[in-house]
């Protein structure tokens, strides 16, 4: 496949998929979607290869490669690895992460090859540490704002709240807002817990990249302290071209 040629970029979550258009390695659209059927009505130019990342279900994650393939385009299905691009990983089956948690890691490390703190907020929070040699160091994965609303909701008998709230970390005065507040405040410590580990056990310059649908609203309530911080939208998909390169000589 031709460096220049157009590529189909899709990151498959649990209830989106992010995606975006390269031609000649330059990004040309993108967004967001629930389903990719009038997307490939509608792309601007012929596309013959689309690079996936899925964390989605197999019958789901087939459906949208047979879509694809109606529409002559071949799909290369991108999987967690032992080593990528400088990045080691260091569970004992790389098959059981995340393809998500592991394609933001590579594309992280790539971009200054140092220490990296790598969190994933949507529809689950994922922290994961990358020290200055690419060895992942271990990482979390918790209930993001949408799956601790619906614990709630499933798991409980009397505790009933409306879904729209803003966001907030004070002390509830209503069954909503300790609802809503105590779901970020568990988001919030989370991550503040991780950037102290980060502190305490690198001594050397490290970087935090942070990426997700509900990023901004973390980084926002970081304030000053996230300023130095690296917003990638699309984290995820930079890590496909890593992965997916020996596959499309």
């Amino acid at each position: 496949m031709s460096m220049t040629a157009p590529v189909l970029e899709l990151d498959v979550g649990n209830s989106t998929i992010k995606w975006r258009l390269l031609d000649g390695g330059v990004r040309v659209s993108g967004g967001r979607l629930e389903s990719i059927a009038e997307l490939l009505l509608s792309l601007p130019v012929s596309v013959q290869l689309a690079r996936i990342a899925s964390v989605a279900d197999v019958a789901r994650e087939a459906a949208i490669i047979e879509q694809l393939r109606a529409h002559g385009i071949a799909a290369l299905v991108a999987k967690s690895q032992r080593e990528c691009a400088g990045v080691r990983n260091v569970y004992q089956d790389e098959s059981r992460m995340g393809v998500d948690r592991w394609l933001a890691m590579v594309a992280a490390y790539q971009q200054f090859s140092r220490a990296s703190l790598v969190i994933d907020i949507g529809s689950a929070l994922t922290i994961d540490f990358v020290d200055a040699d690419g060895c992942h160091l271990g990482g979390y994965i918790i209930p993001g704002v949408p799956l601790l609303s619906k614990a709630l909701g499933l798991h409980t008998g009397r505790v009933r709240f409306a879904e729209a709230q803003s966001f907030g970390l004070a002390p509830g005065v209503s069954t909503e807002e300790c609802v809503h507040h105590g779901k970020w405040l568990a988001i919030i410590g989370a991550v503040r817990e991780a950037l102290t580990w980060a502190q305490e056990y690198w001594t050397e310059a490290y970087d935090v990249f942070i990426c997700g649908g509900d990023a901004m609203t973390v980084m926002a309530a970081f304030g000053a302290q996230a300023e130095g911080w690296h917003y990638r939208e699309e984290l995820v998909m930079d890590g496909l071209s890593y992965a997916l390169s020996a596959r499309e000589d």
